[in-house]
C-alpha cells in the first residue's frame, strides 16, 4: 500500500481543476457578475479562452496518473488470475494423487467434484 498523507495531492490537484473549470465557466459565459457587498463586476470573456489553455496542462498530468492507475490495475488483476490458476492446476494435482494413491469412493468422488468445477468453470476444453 502507498503511504498516507496528510495532504492529498491527488485531491488538491482535482480541486484546482475544478475551481478552474469554474472560473473558465463563469469568464466564458458572462459579461458581468453581482458579487454580494461588492456590487456588479464586469467581466472579460476572453479570460476564459486564456483559462482554457491553463487547464491543458494539468488535465494532461491528471491523464497520465489515471493510465498509471489503470495500469496497476490491470497488472494486479493479471497477477490474481495467475495465482488463481496456479491454486486451482495446485488443487487439481493433489486430487488426482490422492486417488492415485487410495483409490477409494471418497477421492474418486474429489476427483469427480474437480472435473465437474473445471467443466463449469471452462478449465477444461
Amino acid at each position: 500500500m502507498g503511504k498516507v498523507f496528510l495532504f492529498d495531492i491527488q485531491g488538491w490537484i482535482t480541486l484546482a481543476l475544478g475551481g478552474l473549470l469554474a472560473l473558465i465557466t463563469l469568464f466564458s459565459s458572462y459579461s458581468h457578475v453581482h458579487i454580494p457587498f461588492i456590487g456588479v463586476v464586469a467581466l472579460n470573456q476572453q479570460i476564459g479562452v486564456l483559462l482554457l489553455i491553463v487547464l491543458v496542462p494539468p488535465l494532461l498530468g491528471v491523464a497520465a496518473g489515471f493510465c498509471e492507475a489503470v495500469a496497476e490495475l490491470a497488472t494486479r488483476c493479471r497477477l490474481r488470475a495467475e495465482r488463481d490458476r496456479v491454486q486451482l492446476q495446485n488443487r487439481c494435482s493433489l486430487v488426482q494423487l490422492r486417488h492415485q494413491l487410495d483409490p477409494s469412493e471418497r477421492n474418486a468422488r474429489r476427483v469427480r467434484d474437480v472435473i465437474s468445477l473445471l467443466e463449469e468453470y471452462g478449465g477444461m476444453a
